[in-house]
């Protein structure tokens, strides 16, 4: 089957192809942002001619075919392969190749396992249409003097090895394969961008295996529930906690023909389980339990969290340890979670971190060692929340090892920085947010915003100042505004129809809006998220630290109800 099949289907509502034609480059000057231009969805620009074929160094070429090519480029990205969807005559007499961009994974610096003759399509897409626009993904043009000449390629959703010839040969013949062998592609790396004049600005990024639907060619196709269950050993379709209780699937035969069925029902108080790693004050676990998910475990490993945790969670199962001790200490127990979130220290890579601490090594070794929870737990889906500081140049290295943590495993994933006032938080908060699914499973998309500044077409407003901090209960034992400092001097009074900035671990520079006093624990809380229902423990310090680490409850839920509804979607549950 031609991979052409895979990516050829065009919607012409819209015509948006777009196509950037790309010359010999210099590694050390290329831009990161390269022109494109839209154009009509034939895929022709002005002057230029569609031929059938053509004939290039005794080579004939045409659409279909898959073929090598050099010093070529997309955005950051190196194209060493194009699938064929245009051949023509360009302007200047010049035969030009316009297809579908694949590179090496070596090219992806670690995003990807770095395996022989193993490549990932790259599938840019202009998003700034928005929503309900159809947006064709950008093709390569490759002029006839950067054509090296026709490859072999399949598409397969196997994990490495499987279909890859090359992948036991020694080194001597490792030069040859890399010339001349099999291509493999399992993987789909997408950029979603936005025009900025003529250049691109990523905004999403994925990296995702290969779905059995995309992979025409039977003899090379898995069924994703077989994967899934390879991975997991068995699933509960709607979730495994069932009646009080978590269940683990069926035993599951991974040489059938087929999946085995279960009435598609839900059962009585039928939930998908929840794993909270870095647990702090619970802020992910209440959003989780708010979107309807089943909070099972967690792990902390300071005091007060601990205590905070277990007087708002007191069924789930709590490890007071660090992540790495918990994996050496429960190393001979099976533990299951349909999803598991980690929000690992985020202090290293703050913004707002300019000098070294003593925390540094053991907040990197924290970030880093995610990819062996996830090993330990196996979930389906997986979130983790970071400050939006490691998707600067300077720890990108950090945030390439924790995706490659991730892909390693087989598992799907998609990240980007999101303003979280878009899901109804009152702060200027921004988060990097990454979603990823496991082997088998569908990538879910982010949620819709909920929120934007002047409300209007389905959003609500901007949560203010004001509104966050409304409703506090009298006699809530969090909000002394007597025993609270009051200022001897009134500060300016803030407007409480706006955002607040970002609420950190000290007081900072906000107070309350009358400008009279700081604000209150409760307030603080409710600034972050919280409902009014969660309790806190530990000095006035420590419970503003724990609120200040939290990822904010109530953006969380939204991000919850999003997933929990693509889980239901994808085991035939939705109507539940």
């Amino acid at each position: 089957m031609s991979v052409m099949e895979l990516s050829s289907s065009r919607s012409r509502s819209i015509s948006v192809a777009s196509t950037a034609t790309l010359r010999a480059f210099d590694t050390d000057t290329v831009p990161e942002a390269i022109d494109l231009t839209l154009e009509d969805s034939d895929g022709l620009q002005h002057g230029e001619l569609a031929l059938v074929r053509v004939v290039i160094r005794g080579q004939a070429f045409q659409q279909g075919n898959f073929v090598e090519v050099r010093n070529t480029k997309l955005g950051t990205h190196i194209v060493d392969f194009i699938q064929v969807k245009v051949v023509l005559k360009g302007p200047e007499g010049k035969r030009i190749l316009r297809g579908t961009p694949f590179t090496r994974t070596r090219n992806l610096a670690g995003e990807l396992p770095k395996k022989l003759n193993e490549i990932c399509m790259l599938h840019y897409t202009n998003i700034s249409a928005g929503l309900g626009a159809v947006m064709e993904p950008s093709l390569v043009s490759v002029a006839e003097d950067f054509i090296v000449g026709k490859r072999k390629m399949i598409v397969t959703n196997a994990p490495w090895p499987e279909f890859n010839p090359s992948s036991g040969d020694n080194q001597m013949r490792h030069g040859r394969h890399e010339r001349l062998g099999l291509l493999v592609c399992r993987w789909n790396a997408k950029v979603g961008f936005v025009m900025k004049g003529r250049k691109m600005k990523p905004v999403e990024r994925a990296m995702e295996m290969m779905r059995s639907t995309e992979v025409l060619d039977v003899r090379y196709r898995i069924q994703d529930w077989k994967l899934r269950n390879r991975w997991r050993g068995s699933y509960v379709q709607g979730g495994s906690f069932i009646n009080g209780r978590q269940v683990d699937g069926c035993p599951v035969d991974l040489d059938a023909d087929t999946a085995v069925t279960v009435p598609r029902t839900m059962a009585t108080d039928q939930r998908y389980t929840f794993f909270d790693a870095y647990a702090g004050a619970g802020g992910v676990s209440r959003g989780a339990q708010s979107a309807g998910l089943k909070v099972s475990c967690a792990i902390d490993k300071d005091r007060d969290a601990c205590r905070t945790y277990k007087l708002n969670f007191p069924t789930a199962r709590l490890f007071e340890m660090s992540v790495d001790k918990f994996i050496q200490s429960a190393s001979g127990e099976h533990i299951r979670s349909d999803v598991l979130h980690m929000s690992p220290p985020c202090q290293f890579f703050s913004p707002a971190h300019t000098r070294e601490s003593v925390h540094d090594e053991a907040n990197m070794d924290a970030f880093l060692g995610g990819g062996n929870l996830v090993h330990k737990i196996r979930p389906r889906i997986v979130t983790v929340e970071q400050t939006f500081g490691i998707n600067h140049d300077r720890h990108q290295p950090f945030l390439r090892a924790l995706i490659g943590h991730l892909t390693q495993l087989n598992y799907s994933v998609r990240w980007k920085v999101v303003h979280l006032c878009a899901w109804g938080c009152a702060q200027k908060r921004k988060r990097l947010i990454i979603i990823a699914a496991g082997p088998g499973e569908r990538l879910p998309e982010f949620p819709q915003d909920t929120h934007s500044e002047a409300g209007g077409a389905g959003l609500l407003p901007f949560t203010c100042f004001g509104q966050a901090i409304a409703g506090i209960m009298p006699g809530d034992e969090l909000h002394d505004v007597e025993g609270t400092r009051h200022f001897p001097v009134p500060r300016s009074p803030l407007d409480a129809t706006k955002l607040v900035d970002t609420v950190t671990t000290g007081a900072g520079d906000l107070y309350h809006p009358s400008g009279r006093r700081e604000l209150t624990i409760r307030e603080y809380a409710c600034l972050q998220g919280f409902p009014h229902c969660h309790r806190f423990r530990g000095t006035k310090t420590s419970k503003r630290c724990q609120i200040g680490n939290a990822f904010p409850p109530n953006t969380v839920e939204v991000l919850y109800r999003h997933l929990r509804l693509s889980l239901l979607r994808q085991d035939g549950l939705m109507g539940a």
